[in-house]
């Protein structure tokens, strides 16, 4: 995440961290590989471009599944 929404993110979940396993995810590729969906995406009416955030955290999370199911 861009600056200062990534360090307010890490403020905001820091108190979990007591009751849960913060994993940090690589986004290295997400971004192109939403562009490249076929499907256009889109999320309380708003696009890829209105809301990259949303969808890389989404995409991080299926990166996180993905690796949790090859195990």
């Amino acid at each position: 995440l861009p600056e200062p929404l990534a360090s307010r993110v890490a403020a905001d979940v820091a108190p979990l961290a007591l009751r849960h396993r913060l994993v940090r995810v690589p986004v290295d590729g997400l971004e192109s590989a939403l562009r490249a969906c076929p499907v256009p995406l889109s999320t309380m009416g708003r696009d890829l471009d209105e809301d990259l955030a949303y969808f890389l955290a989404a995409a991080a999370a299926g990166r996180v599944a993905a690796g949790l199911l090859a195990v």
